[in-house]
């Protein structure tokens, strides 16, 4: 496990551009449920298994479970930055989760290197490519009950509707 003084920093999103929870897909929501809830159980000391099988089997993606244990705990052992989590009452989305998320959605459309240099952000090339499997493993028990993550580049301005009129998160000088 990599020492707390070995890790770099956290990429963070500005305050603007974090995903709220409300907006995310039925599969992205999954996803995010079992990291949150995984976490949750590994801080208390408790074995996160049986509750994502019980999870995971609301969709009867079981096999799912032991893919998600697997890529936190390699991620918990081998993360080389700091991985940004959200609380299960966080109403935004977390950095990594969103790489996740990224990494599944990318899986799932067969661009594995895009994959794979998204869980090289976070994780060394041996690591990752033990994890790419699992990420794997994830988009496609995903894609096999019809729950296609969308790809959310991160690049991209969020842009949203305001009464017919698209505008730009961020302040503009031009509206006020």
């Amino acid at each position: 496990m990599a020492q707390p003084s070995e890790l770099r920093p956290a990429r963070r999103s500005t305050a603007g551009s974090r995903t709220p929870i409300c907006r995310l897909t039925t599969g992205e929501a999954l996803i995010v449920w079992a990291i949150r809830h995984w976490v949750q159980s590994v801080k208390a000391r408790l074995d996160p298994r049986d509750l994502l099988r019980c999870g995971f089997a609301t969709i009867e993606a079981e096999d799912v479970s032991d893919a998600v244990d697997r890529l936190l705990m390699v991620t918990l052992r081998e993360a080389t930055t700091v991985r940004d989590v959200g609380c299960l009452r966080c109403p935004t989305l977390g950095d990594g989760e969103r790489d996740i998320l990224e990494a599944v959605a990318l899986s799932q459309r067969g661009r594995r290197e895009e994959a794979m240099a998204v869980v090289q952000s976070w994780l060394p090339l041996s690591a990752a490519l033990r994890a790419y499997d699992d990420i794997a493993t994830i988009g496609r028990a995903l894609t096999g009950v019809d729950m296609t993550v969308p790809v959310r580049r991160k690049s991209a301005p969020d842009i949203r509707l305001l009464e017919g009129i698209a505008t730009h998160p961020e302040s503009s000088p031009m509206l006020h």
